[in-house]
């Protein structure tokens, strides 16, 4: 297999390139520091497998992902110290082949990077794509909003809808995440990655 790790975390990165290079069934690894040079680095190194963390500084993994899946046949899987649902989802969502936090075994780490190259299958643990229930943009918009304290009047006015409007959005966010008030449906989406905090 031949392997680009793709993660701004310096210490992390050379330590798993060190023990990743151990492995025979890893005859190639490389690792790159810098996320922008993401696309030139796959192009000219043809990796079989991209490991690549998600959050790095400025730069999104899921983003650069992405384009990298849309130009090139490679098999990407996420390492992340983010072990969140709404990740995992839209890593699936983009095609990526796998999504594992940053703390597993390298034993395990590569045995699971064996099934994904010979046995061309997709991980992702706890993870079920099928039969997930998802909110709506509009309801991940709702929750935004109202996570920075904007109240349920100013949002209705914000998106251009009813209060009436706003209040079904929200008890159907609530039936979802199985909360009981406001709140603790806020706390919960935060927990899932499905807002982000955004500080002010």
């Amino acid at each position: 297999m031949r392997i680009l790790l793709i993660d701004d975390h310096h210490l992390i990165g050379r330590s798993l390139e060190i023990s990743l290079k151990s492995y025979s069934e890893i005859s190639d690894f490389f690792y790159l520091s810098d996320p922008k040079k993401a696309l030139e680095v796959v192009d000219s190194y043809m990796p079989s497998i991209i490991l690549m963390d998600i959050h790095m500084g400025e730069y999104n993994g899921l983003e650069i992902g992405s384009l990298i899946l849309q130009k090139y046949p490679v098999k990407l899987v996420f390492l992340s110290g983010f072990s969140l649902i709404e990740y995992k989802e839209r890593a699936f969502k983009i095609g990526a082949h796998g999504f594992f936090d940053k703390h597993i075994e390298a034993d395990d780490l590569v045995d699971n990077l064996k099934i994904i190259q010979f046995e061309n299958k997709k991980i992702f643990p706890e993870f079920k794509a099928k039969g997930r229930i998802l909110l709506t943009d509009r309801e991940k918009e709702i929750l935004q909003l109202i996570s920075q304290g904007v109240k349920q009047t100013a949002v209705a006015s914000e998106l251009g809808i009813s209060e009436r409007t706003v209040r079904n959005h929200m008890y159907s966010v609530s039936e979802k995440l199985q909360t009981s008030t406001v709140v603790e449906s806020v706390i919960k989406a935060i927990e899932l990655g499905i807002i982000n905090v955004r500080l002010q």
